[in-house]
């Protein structure tokens, strides 16, 4: 090993990112620049792992040689069509200095890490001094040559195909992990402006207001510094060391799932994080998330209540949005926003959003809110060439900042603005611990899979959709599993032995690609006392209960679970009450509930996936325990896990019912109408039925409800007038079966009231 190779391995530590190919005699390195430094450093990082490191088999796309380049990959080909038995690969290998945030400490380690920028020597140098124990080197998937071989194509003619696909998937690798080149911002407003659609709507604007275009040309720029990011990324890896201290303060643990496919699809498509949203904590976490991981910080729409002093600069500056929380009928704003929009997702900028728009208090997902996945789906439209893909975000914690908050809104209080002071004041929840938090992405939605011509109800059915998929990467956290027990018990009290055995057998009754993302190498006795620390439950000797208040809050982290068990507490409680429980009348009476059930839940009621899930919580419940199978009966055991399940779903059920009953009494009824009566019979009788809970009654929760009935076509109309799609008799008649007679007596003796 040379001097120069020896300081260089003394002043870096290089961490690997996938794999380099097995040592081959026809494996080709290429690297994307043509630095000594770099080769150097695969070279070493080559005979670190025994594989063959003659500097003859790395080469660069050196741009200011393109001849030699063109000349080393064409006698490449040649020797590739001499030797047909052999399978000669050109594996691309990109190197980063500065780009592992989370071990960035210094203000120099920030100035010199990886950009754009084109390096010269001094600029490398200063790179590798400052952050050269920093250091990323990405080996992506080889090309083979095989795959461009063409007995009509020239070797020049493959050659330069070659070099071609070998630029871009580096164009594409650093735009994944530090985000396009950005231009100038002024340019970027400049641009907007003389856009055309832009001109149209001024024109249109001042001939409706009578305003001059000049009144209105400034309104726009105005506008537009609201509404435009003034990313620096500068900003934000120096945020990003503050967050890592924020986080490591916060969380004891962040667990992330299914980021390896997100990581692939970022070399191919421009991504659209499309998170559900439960603190603003949210886009805070998957910022930092993303960023620590090698991939592009997103550019986050966020509301310009947060556009407040100091705090809204400094978020824009880490990339963030502003958009007014209402703009229709604002018809020039829409068109400055959308195209800003559309710009940004042509320049292959990630992008992020809320779908949901507003934080859920209730911890469900909330309807969608369309406006801006219609804007992502139409600038796609205008540029397929290259592919969208929408990543659904599913966060589960153990425990929300805003917790209390969220309680005083569900019981009445109005919402609350934020303020710096508010922001100052949150400070202190950096002394308070927040237990773990589980960052899953979903399965990717590809818009190239979707018709050309989205209509308004295909986007709904699009956000549906990705709410679905939110849902289906559901994961469960300490606090969802304690939450489902200990709210589902009598008095709201276990004895501690009780809650550490039922929690576990828990576990073992939910889908199996969700319990297996949850460890016990910590006892269930830690997440107790863990959570006992934070005020969410109360112990006294052996018992464990909670509060009102307590329980109030431990309904959030219930309802982030409520979906995935749903199936198993429907099939208990219906294999107990119904007279002769046989399977074949069980999965009937399932598929005809779940469009219901599964239009509150927001989970996706496909026919044959539906029978594949009811077939699979049936074993499961066999092995578990909990079900016996008789001939054709299927019994249920009255396990005390069984109760809990039962006691879970029993009051989604109940809710439904009353639906149903005020609309078997006014078949025709507004919306306005139908939520007020059915809101006030959930108050009363849930109060009678348990605690007091007042997310059972939340206006916005029945909202979504009527509008998934709707969606769903379970109700057909408009919003002054609705009426059942279907016959309401026969699941009447199974609810007074399934439910307690003295709540469904309740009920219809409260609407039979004068």
């Amino acid at each position: 090993m040379g001097p120069y190779a020896l300081i260089l391995r003394l002043l870096t530590r290089v961490h690997f990112s996938g794999n380099l190919v097995q040592d081959t005699q026809d494996t080709v390195y290429v690297m994307e620049r043509p630095y000594r430094s770099h080769r150097t450093l695969l070279r070493i990082g080559l005979r670190e792992r025994k594989l063959d490191c003659d500097p003859d088999r790395i080469i660069s796309l050196d741009s200011a040689n393109q001849e030699n380049i063109q000349r080393q990959v064409e006698t490449l080909v040649a020797h590739q069509r001499n030797h047909p038995d052999k399978v000669i690969a050109l594996q691309p290998v990109m190197l980063f200095h500065g780009h592992l945030p989370s071990q960035e400490k210094g203000f120099f380690k920030t100035l010199f890490a990886e950009s754009w920028d084109g390096s010269g020597r001094i600029n490398r140098a200063l790179q590798i001094l400052f952050n050269g124990r920093e250091t990323l080197l990405r080996a992506d998937p080889p090309l083979l040559l095989t795959d461009l071989y063409k007995p009509d194509l020239s070797d020049q003619e493959i050659a330069r195909r070659a070099i071609w696909v070998l630029r871009n998937h580096f164009h594409r690798g650093r735009m994944a992990i530090i985000g396009p080149d950005l231009s100038h911002r002024r340019t970027l407003i400049s641009q907007i402006v003389k856009s055309t659609d832009v001109q149209e709507a001024l024109e249109e604007e001042s001939k409706k207001s009578k305003r001059s275009a000049l009144v209105l040309e400034r309104e726009v720029h105005h506008n537009l510094e609201e509404i435009v990011a003034d990313f620096s990324p500068i900003t934000a890896r120096i945020l990003n060391r503050m967050i890592t201290f924020m986080m490591n303060r916060l969380y004891q643990k962040v667990h992330l799932n299914g980021l390896d496919q997100v990581q692939q699809l970022a070399l191919t498509h421009t991504l659209v994080y499309l998170p559900c949203h439960r603190s603003h904590m949210d886009y805070i976490l998957i910022s930092w998330a993303l960023y620590r991981h090698g991939l592009m910080v997103p550019h986050v729409v966020s509301g310009n209540n947060l556009n407040i002093p100091v705090i809204g600069p400094l978020l824009k500056r880490g990339g963030a949005i502003f958009m007014r929380r209402q703009f229709k009928g604002d018809k020039l704003y829409q068109t400055l926003f959308r195209r800003y929009m559309t710009l940004m997702q042509h320049r292959g900028h990630s992008l992020e959003y809320f779908i949901e728009a507003g934080r859920s208090r209730s911890g469900r997902l909330l309807t969608p809110k369309t406006g801006l996945l219609g804007m992502t789906t139409e600038a796609w439209h205008q540029d397929p060439s290259r592919p969208v893909a929408l990543i659904p975000i599913w966060i589960g914690y153990d425990r929300v900042a805003e917790s209390r908050t969220y309680q005083h809104e569900l019981s009445g209080a109005g919402k609350s603005q934020e303020s710096l002071l508010d922001t100052l004041s949150a400070a202190r929840i950096l002394l308070q611990q927040h237990g773990e938090v589980t960052l899953s992405f979903g399965e990717p939605i590809k818009l190239e899979q979707t018709d050309a011509q989205l209509q308004k109800e295909s986007i709904l059915q699009l956000g549906q959709k990705v709410l679905e998929h939110i849902n289906a990467a559901a994961k469960p956290t300490q606090m969802s599993l304690l939450a489902s027990i200990l709210l589902s018990s009598p008095d709201l009290m276990l004895s501690r032995q009780v809650l550490e055995k039922r929690c576990t057998q828990l576990i073992f009754v939910l889908p199996p690609e969700a319990a297996g993302s949850i460890t016990l190498s910590e006892p269930v006795s830690h997440w107790i006392d863990a959570a006992r620390k934070r005020q969410q439950i109360s112990i006294e000797g052996d018992q464990v209960w909670c509060t009102p208040e307590q329980a109030a809050e431990l309904i959030f982290f219930r309802n982030n679970l409520l979906h995935l068990l749903m199936l198993p507490g429907l099939m208990l409680l219906l294999s107990r009450r119904l007279p002769q429980p046989g399977s074949s009348t069980i999965t009937r009476l399932i598929k005809g509930i779940h469009p219901f059930l599964g239009a509150e839940l927001t989970i996706g009621s496909n026919d044959r996936i539906l029978s594949q899930q009811i077939t699979q919580t049936r074993q499961i419940l066999i092995e578990q325990g909990l079900l016996q199978k008789q001939e054709q009966l299927l019994i249920e055991q009255n396990r005390p896990l069984a109760q809990h399940l039962i006691r879970l779903v029993e009051p989604l059920l109940l809710r439904q019912f009353m639906i149903v009953c005020v609309l078997e009494q006014q078949p025709r009824i507004s919306i306005d109408t139908l939520i007020d009566v059915t809101r006030d019979l959930a108050t009363r009788v849930h109060r009678k039925y348990g605690y007091d809970a007042p997310e059972y009654a939340e206006r916005r929760l029945m909202e979504g409800l009527v509008e998934q009935l709707l969606s769903s076509r379970l109700l057909e109309g408009e919003r002054d007038c609705l009426w059942p799609a279907r016959s309401l008799t026969p699941i009447m008649r199974l609810g007074e079966k399934i439910l307690p007679q003295s709540l469904t007596r309740l009920i219809q003796q409260s609407l039979n009231a004068p």
